[in-house]
């Protein structure tokens, strides 16, 4: 069963033509539907990635902030340590002045 090739082209090219028609009624029923989605969904990547990092910036600061204040009760532990320390070497001081006494 042999065709001749010139007999293959109407064929083939009406069957490109039905894709062609089939694409275009794809494209009439759900192409505006598709680009819509489509730009929904970058929207919402575009705000999740403006969340992301507002949330990575706030986690910073609030680590910065944690750590600062672990500083500064560090600190404060010390002085109040020092002072403590101070403290107890005048009442040794004192006791011992008033035992001589």
């Amino acid at each position: 069963m042999n065709i001749p090739p010139n007999d293959l082209k109407p064929a083939l090219q009406s069957r490109d033509g039905a894709e062609d028609r089939m694409e275009q009624i794809r494209e009439l029923l759900v192409g505006e539907h598709l680009r819509i989605q489509e730009a929904r969904l970058a929207a919402v990547e575009s705000r999740l990635r403006d969340l992301e990092g507002l949330v990575f910036r706030r986690v910073d600061a609030l680590t910065a902030r944690i750590e600062a204040l672990a500083a500064d009760t560090g600190s404060d532990r010390r002085a109040a340590f020092d002072e403590l320390s101070r403290m107890v070497l005048d009442l040794s001081e004192n006791i011992h002045r008033l035992s001589r006494g």
